[in-house]
């Protein structure tokens, strides 16, 4: 008897996560130049993500590995674009440049054998990008339960006052101005 499939619909759960092979990405990218540039763009920088997002290049090396279908380099502007299209669909950070491809934590979530990040040479940190915060993510986060300040009561004093300028008493104490 044939198995019964479910139709496939859209996850739900933040929790779920899919494994893409990054040095397949990244070759991906560079020979598939039937697909669109910000898609190969997108594609590259998944073959050098670091565990924080970060995706760096040196100068005019990102044109060197993407070339165009007769085998010529694209010209830088045309790289920006890209990559300001990318930031502007939110697959990117907007802080992305052609040194750095940067990842939104919400996007991707990589986990690595090395415990530290390297320090990115372009932003010159090595803090994630947050894509729902549209700011840096905090390197240490707080740890724990952080727990509600409980103000103290504060009693009337009705006997209190301010009309004397010399002295005046608050609580179980007297202060004198000088």
């Amino acid at each position: 008897m044939p198995k019964i499939y479910k139709p496939f619909t859209d996850h739900t759960s933040n929790e779920m996560f899919g494994r893409i092979y990054l040095k397949q990405a990244g070759d991906f990218s560079r020979e598939s130049i039937e697909i669109s540039l910000h898609m190969r763009l997108f594609l590259l920088g998944l073959q050098r993500v670091s565990n924080r997002g970060h995706a760096p290049f040196q100068p005019g090396e990102i044109q060197k590995l993407l070339l165009q279908k007769d085998g010529t380099t694209y010209v830088e502007k045309q790289i920006r674009n890209e990559i300001k299209r990318l930031a502007t669909s939110k697959m990117l950070s907007p802080e992305s440049n052609i040194r750095c491809l940067l990842y939104p934590m919400e996007l991707i979530s990589l986990k690595t054998e090395k415990k530290n990040a390297a320090q990115c040479p372009e932003h010159g940190t090595h803090s994630s990008w947050s894509g729902n915060n549209n700011d840096w993510a905090s390197d240490y986060p707080p740890q724990g339960v952080v727990e509600e300040v409980i103000v103290p009561a504060v009693e009337n004093y009705s006997s209190i006052s301010f009309e004397s300028v010399g002295d005046f008493s608050i609580g179980d104490g007297t202060y004198d101005s000088y």
